[in-house]
């Protein structure tokens, strides 16, 4: 499948808000903001997206002037959405911030964010490139890829030449007999190695001895979510450290310990919620941790910007 959508094709006083629709149906629905200057005036606003599906994957080509696209807690309440996206600045500049990160991009810097939490994502390139991807594919292959959100991947960060070549291939991939066949497999081996890129660059900012006791701890934690024992000390106990030592892997990827916890819960959570698993608020909270209803919810509409109750209507 591939779509074609330009901007030109609507009078010039209506391009921006076509702009928007066409954004907010094929990408991640959030407010979008036109910059001062941008080329509002007899040409209106000229851009185009060109999108196609890669099996399980969906990658656009976007070419706009400088705009800036705001998701919040509203869009998270009425358009839930799980997935993470890919974005690569073929030219131009452009900045995300998402959970307390600011990736600020020039040509050939990608950043990964996720769709189920706030961002800003402010672009003033010709050209650049998003990929959709299923968060459970992305995750199968680095579970860890989540807290990278935010977060530059530069070009000259391991294993991102070939991530980039690749981009770049897909979006001019010609279709071919068999073509869906073999886009799912070209777009699962694009994965493969966005998960290379995102694990090679965890390596190399942070010791190996912190870098296997964190990614021990986070294994031990995924496994044991819905333990009421999970505690700093108890992580410490388990791995025969300090809770100093746990406490210092983690800060290097500014996270806390039992920051992760308590996020892996909330999100586990949500998918409970989402997939029908769970039949009450109590029920969800209890199920992952919670000994508080009523805390749950905060901590729950503090993160997703919605309620668990109105999942649960959903």
């Amino acid at each position: 499948m591939q779509l074609e959508y330009s901007t030109h094709s609507q009078e010039p006083r209506h391009r921006f808000d076509y702009w928007h629709e066409v954004v907010c149906r094929h990408c991640i629905p959030a407010d979008s903001h036109r910059a001062q200057g941008d080329g509002a005036g007899p040409g209106g606003f000229g851009a185009t997206l060109s999108v196609r599906s890669l099996g399980l994957l969906e990658i656009s080509a976007m070419s706009a002037p400088s705009h800036r696209w705001v998701r919040n807690a509203a869009h998270l309440r009425l358009h839930a959405r799980d997935e993470l996206w890919l974005g690569y600045l073929l030219q131009g500049q452009a900045e995300v911030r998402q959970g307390g990160q600011v990736a600020r991009l020039s040509a050939g810097n990608l950043v990964l964010y996720d769709a189920a939490q706030p961002f800003e994502f402010s672009v003033a390139p010709r050209d650049i490139l998003l990929m959709r991807i299923p968060r459970s594919e992305l995750l199968n292959r680095f579970a860890r890829a989540p807290s990278h959100a935010g977060r530059a991947l530069h070009g000259h960060a391991p294993a991102v030449a070939p991530l980039r070549a690749m981009l770049g291939e897909a979006i001019a991939m010609p279709p071919a007999p068999h073509g869906d066949a073999l886009a799912q497999r070209f777009g699962m081996a694009l994965l493969d190695v966005l998960a290379l890129a995102l694990e090679m660059q965890e390596m190399a900012v942070q010791p190996r001895s912190e870098r296997d006791l964190h990614g021990r701890i986070q294994a031990f934690i995924q496994d044991n979510l819905g333990s009421p024992e999970l505690s700093l000390q108890w992580l410490a106990q388990q791995h025969n450290v300090s809770p100093r030592t746990v406490t210092r892997a983690f800060a290097r990827r500014n996270q806390t310990p039992m920051g992760l916890v308590w996020q892996l819960r909330l999100q586990a959570s949500r998918q409970a919620l989402m997939q029908g698993r769970c039949s009450s608020v109590t029920e969800a909270a209890f199920a992952h941790g919670f000994s508080d209803a009523a805390h749950f919810s905060r901590a729950f509409r503090k993160a997703f910007g919605c309620t668990p109750r109105s999942l649960l209507a959903a």
